[in-house]
């Protein structure tokens, strides 16, 4: 159980969008595949979450390519990723980052959107190196991985932190990553740029405090959606993220 935990099941990444093509950066150690589309000055890396995919960003990305390029990223230890487990946030924003710079140094405005972990994700990078970054938008982040992981795990078994923390433990040690040190909210509160913090009051996996910690952080406020699931707000409400997002940025030099 500790090794599906850091190496989770691999899922296909699904249909990739119409006009999007194969791409990679390179990484430390290996290279980070990619689908890439649409042109601009602006980029809107998209970050999928823990047992996520490339393709639940077709959505999104279909808004967001009439605005300028489009880079979705399969991450550490998922679908098509050479890496052989997860970050839990962490080695993601190593990636984030690795791809930022390629991007940064062709002269695009980096924007970050991230989902669950790849949210968490996005805050951590955008804290590390801020001049790499215009814009972070994340969607039901956890602002911390053990709080995270405390709610991840008491989802479908009430107690289910207490039940399943041995694998935890051991779980940390196989991956190298302790919960307690990786706190997402704590590079929110570095970055000083535009935000926008998505949350859903039925989000069903991450409660209130972890937008209101990144909230505070930031100095942002949190967009409250309603009668929407974990991971649903940027699938279902596309559009409307995309011209909220676009809103925000469209400014920026």
């Amino acid at each position: 159980m500790a090794l599906a935990y850091v190496s989770p099941v691999r899922l296909n990444s699904g249909e990739r969008l119409s006009g999007f093509n194969d791409a990679s950066f390179p990484g430390k150690e290996y290279e980070i595949p990619a689908w890439r589309g649409g042109e601009g000055d602006h980029v809107f890396v998209l970050v999928h979450g823990y047992g996520g995919t490339q393709s639940y960003w077709n959505p999104l990305a279909a808004e967001l390519v009439k605005f300028g390029e489009v880079v979705v990223l399969a991450t550490m230890g998922q679908t098509v990723s050479p890496a052989k487990q997860v970050g839990f946030g962490d080695g993601e924003s190593e990636e984030i980052l690795a791809v930022a710079r390629v991007l940064k140094g062709g002269g695009k405005f980096v924007h970050l959107v991230g989902v669950s972990m790849g949210g968490a994700a996005s805050w951590m990078a955008a804290g590390k190196e801020p001049a790499l970054i215009s814009s972070v938008t994340t969607e039901s982040a956890y602002a911390r991985l053990d709080w995270g992981g405390e709610d991840f795990l008491s989802v479908s078994i009430p107690g289910g932190a207490k039940i399943f923390r041995p694998i935890v433990l051991m779980a940390q040690r196989r991956s190298g990553v302790k919960s307690a040190e990786v706190r997402p909210v704590d590079y929110a509160a570095k970055w000083k740029g535009p935000s926008l913090i998505l949350h859903s009051r039925d989000d069903g996996m991450f409660g209130a405090r972890h937008p209101e910690a990144l909230a505070e952080a930031t100095g942002n406020e949190i967009l409250w959606y309603e009668k929407l699931k974990h991971t649903e707000i940027c699938r279902d409400r596309a559009p409307e993220v995309a011209k909220r997002i676009w809103q925000m940025v469209n400014h920026v030099e």
